[in-house]
Formats: C-alpha cells, structure tokens, sequence
C-alpha cells in the first residue's frame, strides 16, 4: 500500500531481549553481554592440627647445626605458662557451634526439600554417576488469570482453528503475448501460479459452505484460491466478493464443520486493552504465527487503495506482510478487528492497523448476501486528484482567491456516470468539484464523510469551479445520491 504494507507475504521480525533488528535492516546486532573476566583469586582457609608444622606450644624443638638443642628456661625463673589449652578450648567451642549450626540448616534444608515439585530442576551431585543437572517438565501454562479472562496462551488455545491461511493464484499473461499482441507463447497450459498469500478468519456457516473473511487486497487480483485449515488441510475456494473502499473481501469454501470464531462489536474497545494478532507473516511458511499489544489508538484515518480515508484500529503488535486479513482478537477469544496494513517506514515501528470488527462484519454480510455493500451512496461520477495536474499550484491558488482556501481536494470531473443525477445537468469533463454543502474540499476527506453519513436517495449540493478564457468561474447544482453497487 505505498506508505503502508500492502503486500501478501515477508518475513517475521524477531524480538529478543539480548539483541535489537531495525526494520528494513538485515540483523544489526547489539550484544548486552560482558568481556570483563572475573577476578578467578581462591582463598584457603585451614586449621592448624598437631600433625602440622608449626609451633604448638612454647616448648617446641628447633634443629641447630648438626644437631639438637633443647631450649631450657633458667633454673631462678619459673617457666612461662602455655596458652594452648585455651586455645585448643576456644577453638572446640566453635566447632561445636559450627557443628549445631550445620545440623539445624540441615534439618531445615530436608524440610523445605520435601515441599517442593518434583518438577522442580535438580543441580545437586549424584552417587551414581548420573547428570549433576536434570530438567523436567514444566508447570502447566494457565489459560486464564484471576479474572477468569483469557490469557495470551488461553487466547491462542480458544481461536487456532478458527484461523486460516490463503494462497492466491493468477493467470499470467504469457510474455510473447504480452510484448505484441499475438501468436502462440511457451506456457501453451496457460495453469494459474501462485501469486501470493495472506491470512483470513472462518466468519460463517450457512448452506453447505464456509465463508473466510480476509482483505480485499489480499484475493482482488487473484482467479482461483486455495484455504489452509489450521491442521494443515488444503480446501478450494471461491471468491464471494471484495470491497476496495473497507479492503474487505470474502472467499467461501463448500466444507462445514470447522470452528468459527466468534465476533464482539469494536465500539466497545478502549485504548489500552490487550489484544492478540493471529496470522501468517512472510506467508504459509509461518502459518498462524501469534503476537500480542495493545490499542495504541482508535478510528485513525487510513487511505485504502482507491483513496477513501478509513477509520482503523491503531495497534503496536507486529504486523508484517501475509498478516493481511489476519483477525485481531480481544483477551475474551473474540474478533475485534481484521488486520490490514502497517507503516513500513524504517523509522517506524509498531505501528499496525486492523478494520474494525464492526465496519469488516457488515460489509461481509452485504457481500455474501447481494455482492456488493448496500445502502452506500455515490455521486456516480469517475474523477482525478487536483494534485495530479502539472498546473494544480496555479489553479489552487485562483480558486484561493475564489475564496476557496487550501482546495487541495478539490475532484477534477473525467466522466458522468449514464445513471448520475449529474448527468442531465450543465456538468463538463474538467469541471471541477471545489465544495459541498458548503465546506471547501481541502481534501477528499470532505466528500467521503458526506457521503458516508448520507444514504441513496439524499441530495447534496456541489460548488462546481470551470475554467473558461483562463478566468475561473463557480456555480451550485444539487446531486441526488445513488446507491454504489461495487
């Protein structure tokens, strides 16, 4: 999607707490990790014992020359008194302290051991040779908290197969035919080749058939279509219909049976609440891949494929190519959203959007019911941007002058629909749209959220700006809407 992801398949990011990898980088790496050695120095600590060199007490023989001299205290002294028997008793005293000290943590150690797991990871050395270190299984992951709502883990364990992955296959020109227009091409089989991949969500069961909810941009290119289940089965699908201005598009499937998910309203999400994202980023290959955030923000207006501003949910779990048509849960298990574009700018990041579950349900219905959105309006008319004219600075600065400030969206008229109201009305190619209802068209937006609060049969009245003799003039005419059927 230009400024944001709109491809069918990429690859999956990593995020690991001991490196970073940028986006749009091939693995910069930063290591946290410390070169600094360790000081390895070993204090010995000992007792001296009678078996020791040493002196033990004040009468202790010396070797002198050749031979042995004893060392006698004068006969008109009396001899000096030994401290060794006080040091022989300090030293049995704290030993014998050690000694009942060591018994109690003992005991206390033996205590503490028989109250843990026995899933607990054992270091202790073995008699028998066995490993010093075991590992055994782990605690069980709880799928609910305190609260009774989902964890991530219990999110994942209620909607897996709920999830799909789709495969896209196109007819591709053959090259010689492309190039001029005649004779016979290598590819005489002219079979359709994958053209590329995305997620989507089963939504509904009703006569005989499945319906995948997905994105419009993920299957609008496609001619044949193939489902991956969860368990790794492969259905034939159909394509059911598509929406460009919503990017909702729905593909069906003739099995029943399978797990459909369940679906809340995304009015009542709040900044801030947890959500899981559930999709096959860099495609197939990472089939129902899982990432979890939050609502970074809601109704953020997103342009989608043919310029029609969206209101979309803002997320900051990862969302990359074949994410597309992915479903967005709540941590009750439910689809609040359908996943559909990122900005892919290097110098963002975390910044996902997804349709919300409201606006992605009811086109879906109107699709399958009728093949087309009912009750949307339009003018019925085929236009081009101001801005895609080289004189468009010129012009927008006359209409300025006009009093039509900033008319940056103002829609320059290429062809009245046969069906238009505009179309038996003093209304020319090149005439263009500088207002309605009033308001000055500063940019596409006006229009579109008119005519999203109007329905068919509402009238509107339209400032039309001509060019005439290189002077610009304005004129009102009212348009009656009519109902958009594709």
């Amino acid at each position: 999607m230009d400024d944001f992801e709109n491809k069918d398949y990429s690859s999956a990011e990593k995020s690991r707490p001991d490196y970073y990898q940028p986006e749009g980088n091939g693995g910069y790496q930063s290591s946290h990790g410390s070169n600094a050695q360790q000081n390895q120095s070993t204090y010995h600590y000992s007792y001296g014992n009678g078996s020791q060199q040493g002196p033990q007490n004040s009468n202790y023989y010396q070797p002198k020359d050749q031979g042995y001299n004893y060392t006698v205290p004068p006969e008109n002294k009396p001899p000096k008194k030994s401290n060794a028997g006080k040091i022989i008793i300090a030293v049995l005293v704290v030993c014998l302290a050690v000694a009942i000290a060591g018994i109690v943590m003992g005991i206390t150690n033996m205590d503490k051991g028989d109250s843990k797991s026995d899933k607990e990871t054992t270091s202790a050395q073995t008699q028998d040779g066995e490993d010093a270190a075991k590992t055994n299984d782990s605690e069980s992951v709880p799928l609910k908290d305190k609260n009774n709502n989902y964890t991530v883990a219990g999110v994942a364990d209620k909607v897996m197969e709920s999830c799909v992955g789709i495969t896209v296959y196109s007819q591709q020109a053959d090259a010689y035919n492309y190039f001029y227009g005649y004779g016979q091409g290598g590819n005489s089989s002219n079979e359709p080749t994958q053209s590329g991949e995305g997620s989507g969500v089963l939504m509904s069961e009703k006569d005989g058939k499945t319906y995948i909810l997905t994105c419009a941009h993920v299957i609008t290119d496609g001619d044949s279509f193939t489902v991956t289940l969860s368990d790794g089965k492969k259905v034939d699908a159909k394509m059911v219909g598509v929406d460009a201005q919503t990017d909702i598009g729905v593909l069906s499937i003739d099995k029943t049976g399978l797990k459909i998910a369940e679906f809340a309203k995304s009015e009542n999400l709040v900044v801030g609440e947890q959500v899981v994202a559930i999709g096959c980023p860099g495609g197939l290959e990472f089939i129902n891949s899982l990432t979890s955030g939050y609502v970074s923000a809601l109704a953020r207006p997103i342009s989608s494929n043919i310029g029609y501003d969206n209101e979309c949910i803002q997320i900051d779990a990862a969302i990359n190519p074949g994410n597309s048509g992915g479903a967005l849960f709540n941590m009750q298990g439910q689809v609040i959203g359908i996943n559909s574009s990122k900005i892919a700018a290097t110098e963002y990041e975390g910044m996902g959007f997804a349709v919300p579950s409201s606006t992605a349900v009811a086109t879906a219905n109107s699709l399958i019911k009728v093949g087309y959105v009912e009750g949307r309006a339009k003018l019925g008319i085929q236009y081009n941007p101001i801005t895609s004219f080289n004189n468009a600075g010129n012009v927008i600065q006359a209409l300025e002058e006009k009093g039509f400030k900033d008319c940056k969206g103002a829609m320059v008229i290429n062809s009245v629909e046969g069906n238009s109201d505009l179309s038996g009305k003093d209304i020319k190619q090149y005439d263009m749209i500088v207002a309605v209802n009033g308001k000055t068209m500063t940019s596409t937006d006006v229009m579109t959220s008119i005519l999203a609060d109007s329905n068919p049969g509402d009238t509107i009245k339209l400032t039309i700006a001509r060019i005439e003799n290189n002077t610009i003039k304005t004129f009102k005419v009212d348009c009656k809407l009519i109902e958009s059927r594709g």
